[in-house]
């Protein structure tokens, strides 16, 4: 049986590979507990620039660290699985800094929101119920902001009509949506 023996330096390269999508893990694993049910949460979108620009400083500081010899690379001695191999390694940054971005503005919009509560008129424009390992229901608002989704109890979810208007007393995201000051309904 023959042994393979890593290096320190191979060991730290995959950790600082990994890091920034374990960082997005715990991101999320604290936005589940933390984050209200009460947001009113627009239309998924995320920034592409911000990705970019993560994973550029993520690259950057492995290129950095090569450079100093605290971390070494090892790449397959053929040619063809040399490239697949760095070509793998960028998806595995792109997807890891994709993930940072989005949890790390998921809860930063939260924790940081407004403490300027305001009036918001919705509109409930349509119900949407979502089938999975868990039955979720959400209530889909308009309002001058534009269209939002709430996240509701199945009690809660047949007490809303199609066409119903409500003034809410929300709280500005820091980036954006709402935060309701106090459940509808």
């Amino acid at each position: 049986m023959k042994k393979t023996y890593s290096s320190k330096g191979q060991s730290l390269f995959t950790l600082i590979g990994v890091l920034p999508f374990t960082v997005a893990l715990l991101f999320a694993l604290i936005g589940l507990f933390t984050l209200d049910d009460i947001s009113l949460d627009p239309p998924f979108r995320f920034n592409s620039v911000a990705v970019i620009i993560f994973s550029l400083v993520h690259l950057s500081i492995i290129l950095i660290l090569n450079r100093l010899q605290k971390i070494e690379f090892s790449f397959p001695k053929r040619r063809f699985n040399k490239l697949v191999s760095i070509f793998a390694h960028l998806i595995l940054v792109l997807i890891s800094n994709f993930v940072l971005v989005i949890t790390l503005k998921m809860n930063f919009n939260s924790w940081l929101k407004s403490n300027k509560v305001e009036k918001l008129e919705l509109i409930v424009v349509d119900k949407n119920i979502s089938l999975g390992k868990a039955t979720d229901y959400y209530i889909i608002f308009d309002s001058s902001e534009g269209k939002f989704h709430n996240k509701v109890s199945q009690k809660n979810y047949h007490n809303f009509r199609t066409g119903e208007s409500f003034q809410a007393s929300v709280k500005r995201g820091y980036f954006d949506g709402y935060y309701l000051s106090e459940p509808l309904k």
